[in-house]
C-alpha cells in the first residue's frame, strides 16, 4: 500500500469554482484537487439544478430561478467559503483572499456577480476573477451571430411565457450517453449512426445540432465519429451518467445569455463595475476569441488589469478532464500568483 501525504493548504487563500450549467462538482474534482495540492482552500459551488431528481416532471418551482437568485446564491456561497476558511485559519473572514474561476454559464454568473452589489459587500467580495469560455457580448463585426441570438432569445422568452421553465439539452445528452454506454454499436435515433457515433457527434460537432450555434465551429471536445481526442471517452460517459451532469437547467439563464449576446434592450452587464483583476480564458473550439472581445474592449476600457488568453483548439469543455487540462490549470495558477497582493 502506498500512503500519500496529506495536502497542506494555505487557509488564508480561497479558490472558488463556479461550474458550467448542467455540470456538477464531479467534472471539476480533478481541477479542485490540483489547486488544493498547490495550497489553495478550494470550494466548488454546485447550483440549484444539481438537486433536481432525474424523474421530475413538474418544474413550476423553477419559475423563480432568475439570474438575481443565482447571484444571491453565489453571494451566500462565497460568504460561507470565507467563514469556513476564517474558522480554519483564525483570520477575520474579510481578510481572506478570494479568487473565483467560472466556466461557461459559471463564467457568466461570475462576471455578472463582479458587476453587482454583492461584490461590494465585505464578505461577498472577490479579489480576482477568471471567466473561462463565455461570450458576454459579440464584437459588432458579427451581426449574423448577434441576430441569431436575438432569435434564440425570442424563442426562450416565448417558452417562459408559456410556463416552460426548464431546459432539457443536458437530458438529451444523458439519454444519448446512456445508449452509447449500454449499447455502443446499436442503431441510434440519428439515421446511419451508431449510438457511440451519435454521442461523439454531439460532443465534437455540437454546432451541427443547434439552430443557432454560438460560433461556427462550437463544440465540447475535439474528435470525430471514430473517437474523441484528448479525453478518455469511457470516463466521460461514466461521469455523464453517474451524477456529473444535471438533466434539467433553468431557462432564465439561457434567456439572460441570449439577451446579452443578442443586444436585447434591458440585458447588459455594466463593464465599468468589473474592477478586479481579470483573466479571460477562451477555449479554442468553444467561444475562444469571440468571448475575449467584451473583456478586452468593454471591461478593459475602465480596468487596466484585464488580460486574456486562448487555449488549445480542443473545445468548450477542455478545461475539465482532458489529458492536458493541467497545463491550462498551471497557466491560471501562474496568473493568480502574479496578481496576488
Amino acid at each position: 500500500m502506498t500512503l500519500c501525504a496529506p495536502v497542506v493548504i494555505n487557509t488564508g487563500k480561497n479558490l472558488v469554482i463556479l461550474p458550467g450549467q448542467g455540470l456538477t462538482e464531479q467534472f471539476y474534482s480533478d481541477m479542485a484537487i490540483y489547486y488544493a495540492q498547490r495550497k489553495y482552500s478550494v470550494y466548488i459551488l454546485d447550483r440549484r439544478e444539481t438537486n433536481i431528481p432525474p424523474d421530475e416532471d413538474d418544474f413550476s418551482f423553477m419559475e423563480y430561478w432568475t439570474v438575481e437568485e443565482h447571484l444571491n446564491d453565489t453571494y451566500i456561497a462565497i460568504n460561507a467559503s470565507r467563514s469556513h476558511t476564517s474558522f480554519l485559519s483564525k483570520k477575520p473572514a474579510e481578510n481572506i483572499e478570494v479568487t473565483a474561476i467560472g466556466h461557461s454559464h459559471g463564467a457568466l454568473i461570475l462576471t455578472a456577480y463582479e458587476a453587482s452589489q454583492y461584490d461590494d459587500m465585505p464578505l461577498g467580495s472577490v479579489d480576482r476573477i477568471v471567466p473561462v469560455d463565455i461570450i458576454i457580448k459579440y464584437d459588432p463585426q458579427y451581426p449574423e451571430l448577434i441576430y441569431n441570438q436575438t432569435q434564440e432569445f425570442n424563442i426562450i422568452s416565448s417558452e417562459i411565457e408559456n410556463e416552460v421553465y426548464e431546459g432539457t439539452g443536458m437530458a438529451s445528452m444523458i439519454y444519448v450517453a446512456s445508449m452509447a454506454y449500454s449499447n455502443p454499436e446499436g442503431s441510434s435515433p440519428y439515421p446511419g449512426l451508431t449510438n457511440i457515433q451519435l454521442f461523439r457527434l454531439m460532443a465534437s460537432q455540437t454546432y451541427i445540432l443547434s439552430s443557432y450555434p454560438y460560433t461556427p465551429d462550437y463544440h465540447y471536445w475535439s474528435g470525430d465519429l471514430s473517437g474523441l481526442s484528448y479525453v478518455n471517452e469511457s470516463r466521460l460517459l461514466y461521469l455523464t451518467l453517474s451524477g456529473g451532469a444535471a438533466p434539467f437547467t433553468p431557462k432564465y439563464m439561457d434567456q439572460f445569455m441570449a439577451g446579452l449576446m443578442g443586444n436585447v434592450d434591458g440585458y447588459e452587464i455594466n463593464s465599468s463595475s468589473v474592477d478586479s483583476p481579470v483573466l479571460y480564458v477562451g477555449l479554442g473550439g468553444g467561444f475562444g476569441d469571440y468571448g475575449s472581445w467584451w473583456y478586452e474592449n468593454e471591461a478593459g476600457n475602465t480596468n487596466s488589469r484585464v488580460t486574456s488568453m486562448i487555449w488549445n483548439n480542443q473545445g468548450h469543455a477542455s478545461l475539465l478532464i482532458d489529458q492536458n487540462s493541467p497545463e491550462l490549470w498551471a497557466l491560471i495558477d501562474n496568473w493568480i500568483k502574479n496578481t496576488e497582493t
